[in-house]
């Protein structure tokens, strides 16, 4: 008896077990009657769901957490430093609507880095929530605290910060990580998807600084200088612009030899127009990376997008960079990728048109590279970029492409600042070595408190014409400062200081 009842023991298993799929299916059907699944797979959308939620319903204090720290400036300190938080939405959250419950989650195990692309899921009793009417409020809220935020950073802090694209925080290399920066020009310590440990978000964020003015710390002619009040009044002018159909939108190409303040310019008259800076490598952009994410920069508008050094990308239309090695962190990110499961390789691979074994392995190498084509068409295309200020340096005008802009040359010959395409790029500017009158404004700026080595220096610059850029003047002011410095605080001689400030501006010279 007991051995038949163990036989039909297993028997009864086994069945089950062969019918656990339809068993599993009918229970889900019965089950689906009073329970509803909703999925979430706009990665935005999902944030700012979650951001809503996390805001507007009780959260059950029973869920999985996860922390996290960002980089961010410290108001309270004047510094920057880490701040930590617990992220909401990468683990499941169960809220409460009233007397019923619904659970939030998306992802299934693993690091939570591995989650923000995954769908998110609501599971709740049906008729407990309007979920239109969740998305849409949620929505609603996020562009009206996106509109209204530009009052509050006239009042409290800054809209100023440099993003490197690709994200440096990044762990897949052109994946975006949860943003540390902004979303919908939002900063992330004001959204409800983060709780910040430690430091209420008012306390967070750079404050405004009236004192000191980036381009007051820069020397550059007066034309360059004054083509920065152009900047000023594009920025502060939107409505003048869509009231006469004049694109709100405008682009640079600085030229010139290297260190003569090309990224300085634009870093610095963004900060101190109070606009967001992205800073794009393009060498190690495919197609969809670039495109995703200048469609994504839009967003914080108005906003400096700088390309640097397009000349090490592109030699007119060809990019140059995929015969370069690629460097060991590429590879081992795109590996990385391979191994989770990501398709954005895959992705880049067909967008550059690989299909065969061969083609794939040289995508790998390539890590995916970016088309003059698609360049064009983000800088001038069917999108309006409307409140972005593009500013592409080289090094060396002659490899770029007539395509982009370049200086356009008068009937007498003379290079005027217009560019040939403009649209893509309206204006061409060369910043080339210091004139004398400049030399001598960074001199006494710099050396104002030694008055036996700024005159020193000050002949030297009206007897050597030499030709230097802004970042080698600047090096030999600051060699002889510290000179000086030393000097004053060991309490050298006269004599000695004047043979040592000497001796200073030859070797300065020679090299």
């Amino acid at each position: 008896m007991d051995y038949f009842n163990f036989l039909a023991g297993g028997a009864a298993v086994g069945v089950i077990a062969g019918c656990w799929g339809y068993i599993k299916g009918i229970v889900w059907k019965l089950a689906s009657t009073l329970i509803q699944r909703v999925e979430i797979t706009d990665a935005g959308l999902a944030r700012t769901l979650v951001s809503h939620l996390v805001t507007r319903f009780q959260r059950s204090r029973v869920y999985d957490r996860v922390y996290g720290a960002g980089w961010e400036y410290i108001k309270t300190g004047k510094h920057c430093g880490s701040v930590p938080y617990e992220e909401f939405g990468q683990r499941g959250l169960i809220l409460w609507n009233g007397w019923a419950p619904f659970i939030v989650s998306r992802g299934s195990g693993g690091p939570a880095q591995q989650h923000h692309d995954q769908p998110l899921t609501l599971t709740f009793l049906r008729g407990s929530l309007d979920v239109d009417g969740l998305v849409a409020a949620s929505c609603r809220e996020q562009n009206e605290r996106s509109w209204s935020f530009e009052k509050l950073e006239e009042r409290e802090q800054k809209r100023f910060f440099v993003r490197y694209v690709p994200d440096l925080q990044g762990k897949n290399g052109d994946d975006d990580p949860p943003s540390r920066y902004s979303t919908h020009g939002i900063p992330w310590y004001h959204e409800g998807l983060y709780r910040t440990l430690g430091y209420r978000p008012d306390e967070l964020g750079r404050g405004q600084d009236s004192e000191n003015r980036a381009l007051d710390l820069l020397i550059f002619p007066q034309r360059v200088l004054d083509l920065i009040e152009e900047i000023k009044l594009w920025r502060n002018h939107r409505e003048w612009h869509q009231q006469r159909g004049i694109p709100w939108k405008r682009g640079w190409l600085l030229y010139g030899p290297p260190g003569t303040g090309k990224t300085a310019l634009a870093r610095a008259f963004a900060e101190d127009l109070d606009m967001p800076i992205f800073v794009y490598n393009l060498s190690e952009l495919g197609n969809f990376q670039f495109m995703r994410a200048w469609l994504a920069m839009q967003s914080s508008a108005p906003c400096v997008a700088l390309i640097e050094d397009i000349d090490n990308v592109f030699h007119g239309r060809e990019n140059v960079s995929r015969m370069r090695p690629r460097s060991f962190m590429s590879l081992f990110n795109y590996g990385v990728k391979k191994e989770e499961g990501d398709k954005d390789a895959d992705d880049t691979a067909k967008t550059n048109g690989s299909v065969g074994g061969d083609e794939r392995e040289r995508s790998f190498f390539s890590g995916g590279t970016l088309s003059f084509d698609v360049l064009l068409n983000m800088l001038d295309g069917v999108d309006r970029n409307d409140g972005v200020f593009t500013v592409i340096t080289t090094n060396d005008i002659g490899k770029i492409d007539p395509a982009l802009g370049k200086p356009r040359r008068r009937p007498d010959g003379a290079l005027e600042f217009i560019s040939t395409r403009p649209g893509r790029i309206d204006k061409a500017i060369e910043l080339t070595y210091m004139e004398p009158a400049d030399k001598r404004r960074l001199a006494r700026r710099i050396l104002g408190e030694y008055p036996r080595a700024l005159d020193v220096v000050l002949d030297f610059v009206d007897g050597t014409p030499l030709e230097e850029t802004p970042a080698q003047f600047q090096e030999r002011c600051a060699q002889i400062a510290l000179r000086c410095f030393w000097e004053e605080q060991t309490g050298r001689s006269a004599a000695a200081a004047d043979t040592a400030l000497e001796l200073e501006l030859v070797e300065t010279s020679d090299a």
